[in-house]
């Protein structure tokens, strides 16, 4: 069943690392308990012999009848092998739901990035059904955002059309890079200052003007997880707040409306300055997740303070970076802790 039948005589230390991880499936599996964990059992294996087991392991599943818990960061393999898809981050839950629905349906964008590969911009829902993003509207299938809400839009590279510019095209383009996948061509178009990563079956050289198209079902459109930092702060004086385990100072505050004392603390995506030199800093913290959204990147921050900090920007970081953070004075928006925003 796992593809050891001439093997039984071997030494097991004479045995490949694959070889003994196929070994003990076959221990785990052979007493046929009610439910098996599979923690990464496959990563030990070489590609061919992985998707040779991806289907061992599903006609596994089907002939015992057995529950598997499979874990994998494999984002293939889980598309492969479940029924059902958990996807986690840090320890909490953020969709469940058959491959299908997870990879069409992805609630939020990390879900969208994780599973699959996706372009992931900014857009705004203008109403019901129509969606602005890339400097003009678009026909899409999803409705109840309200009007003028600032939301993510998704776009598998496979549903983009890509040909030469004519009449049909929604956006155009010009390919900054062609690589052969094997199976399609993947190219990078800049378009309207977005990039889009398309996958298609014709090749189209570099430089090379095209047109696009994407229809509207084709089009995911998922509600905005926060469109700011807020941060819960005290109000030291008219000038200074305190959040995040530091003093900031901040542009005046009228304390006629906002009292001394807690507060909230807004500040954009795009008012975070990070620093290579992390001492330079008004804290630090340490990339943790890195999110391509176009025309700029998304970084997750995870400060010294235990608190997240989002950050927009054109600089590349790699996960793991240390770094400082700073923020402008004029940047610091001061609110009353009741206020809804």
């Amino acid at each position: 069943m796992v593809g050891m039948t001439d093997y039984e005589y071997r030494d097991v230390n004479s045995l490949s690392g694959g070889q003994q991880q196929r070994v003990a499936i076959a221990r785990a599996i052979v007493n046929e308990p009610e439910v098996l964990l599979l923690d990464e059992p496959l990563a030990a294996l070489d590609l061919k012999m992985r998707k040779d087991m991806q289907m061992e392991l599903k006609e596994m599943h089907k002939t015992l009848g057995i529950t598997f818990v499979y874990v994998t960061h494999d984002q293939e393999e889980a598309l492969t092998l479940s029924d059902t898809i958990v996807v986690m981050s840090e320890g909490r839950i953020q969709q469940i739901g058959t491959p299908t629905d997870i990879y069409n349906e992805p609630i939020n964008s990390f879900v969208a990035d994780f599973i699959g590969e996706s372009n992931i911009l900014n857009g705004v829902m203008v109403k019901d059904k129509l969606v602005h993003f890339c400097d003009r509207d678009f026909e899409c299938v999803d409705e109840g955002f309200g009007e003028n809400t600032p939301v993510d839009v998704v776009i598998r590279p496979e549903d983009l059309y890509i040909f030469p510019v004519s009449d049909m095209a929604q956006l155009r383009g010009t390919v900054q890079s062609c690589i052969f996948k094997g199976v399609h061509y993947e190219m990078v178009v800049l378009c309207h200052g977005y990039e889009f990563v398309v996958q298609d079956y014709h090749a189209f050289e570099a430089g090379t003007e095209v047109g696009m198209l994407v229809k509207p079902f084709d089009i995911h459109i998922m509600k905005k997880e926060r469109i700011c930092n807020t941060f819960e702060g005290k109000l030291i004086d008219e000038t200074h707040v305190e959040f995040l385990g530091c003093e900031f100072e901040c542009a005046p505050v009228d304390l006629q409306k906002v009292q001394l004392g807690d507060v909230l603390v807004d500040v954009d995506f795009g008012k975070i300055n990070l620093l290579d030199n992390a001492e330079d800093g008004m804290l630090t913290g340490e990339v943790k997740f890195i999110l391509y959204k176009g025309n700029h990147y998304h970084l997750t921050v995870w400060s010294d303070w235990d608190e997240n900090v989002f950050v927009d920007t054109n600089d590349v970081w790699d996960d793991g970076d240390r770094v400082g953070i700073s923020i402008a004075p004029e940047d610091i928006r001061v609110r009353v802790k009741q206020e809804e925003r």
